[in-house]
């Protein structure tokens, strides 16, 4: 009997007869993503919309109809400060997110410095103006994603109640300045009373004029640093009847009282 010649194998080929898959394919049978395509099969981020490639539509959703505006914010640092915009087109949700967003960070980071205590009213006021022109907007349509939430009413958000702060302030030196019954606070009508016999340093005080203590009237209140007797002229001049001239230097502020008995 004849015995049949081995199999011949074409180079290259599989000695187990497996079938091969195409040249770089996938070994294991597996379907492949077309090439740039997440292996994972989930969808990739979707390119962010340049911004003016609609005009007239809103910047942040495509929604229109849309006004152009800035709305402005200000945060002071004691000694330094920054200036906040943000200039776009706003439907009428993001338009009102904006300002209520830059509006309610304003009011607690806006008032820590100086120069920053009247910027940020002024910034405040400003910005009414965009707010006015979003609320006369309709509704958005026709963007190509969801317009932003407009959130809480600005006094519905904590940071709000900075505008607080201000107030406080103001409330300090308006307190302390009543407080205050020094002679540097006297003015013209006013009585005092004499705290002490010295007469290097009376301590005059300013007290009511239906006061048992009330001792002086103040008959003119002249700025400057004076000699007695140069001090005894000013207050002949402005007050021809005072009796009793009492000057207060190196406190920041000179002065001279002319007064007569009350």
């Amino acid at each position: 009997m004849t015995t049949p010649p081995p199999p011949q194998y074409q180079q290259g080929g599989n000695p187990y007869g497996q079938p091969q898959p195409p040249q770089g394919g996938n070994p294991y049978g597996q379907p492949q993503p077309p090439q740039g395509a997440d292996p994972f099969g989930q969808q990739g981020p979707q390119p962010y919309p340049q911004q003016g490639a609609q005009p007239g539509a809103c910047t942040f959703c495509g929604g229109y109809p849309a006004v152009h505006a800035t709305v402005r914010g200000h945060q002071g640092f004691l000694v330094i400060m920054r200036f906040l915009k943000l200039k776009a087109n706003y439907c009428r949700s993001c338009g009102i997110a904006t300002h209520r967003d830059m509006t309610t960070k304003t009011l607690w980071q806006g008032w820590w410095g100086i120069a920053s205590f009247i910027i940020t009213p002024v910034t405040l006021l400003i910005n009414l103006g965009a707010r006015g022109k979003f609320n006369k907007l309709p509704a958005p349509t026709g963007g190509w994603g969801p317009p932003r939430e407009t959130g809480k009413p600005i006094f519905g958000r904590v940071g709000a109640y900075g505008i607080l702060v201000p107030l406080i302030v103001i409330a300090a030196i308006v307190g302390v300045n009543a407080l205050d019954k020094s002679a540097s606070t006297a003015v013209v009508g006013d009585c005092m009373h004499r705290g002490s016999s010295s007469d290097t340093n009376p301590d005059l005080k300013v007290v009511s004029c239906t006061d048992a203590t009330a001792q002086y009237k103040v008959l003119a209140v002249i700025s400057g640093e004076y000699g007695d007797s140069e001090a005894e002229t000013k207050c002949t001049a402005a007050a021809p009847d005072f009796r009793y001239a009492y000057t207060e230097s190196g406190s920041g502020s000179d002065f001279l009282l002319c007064l007569k008995d009350k």
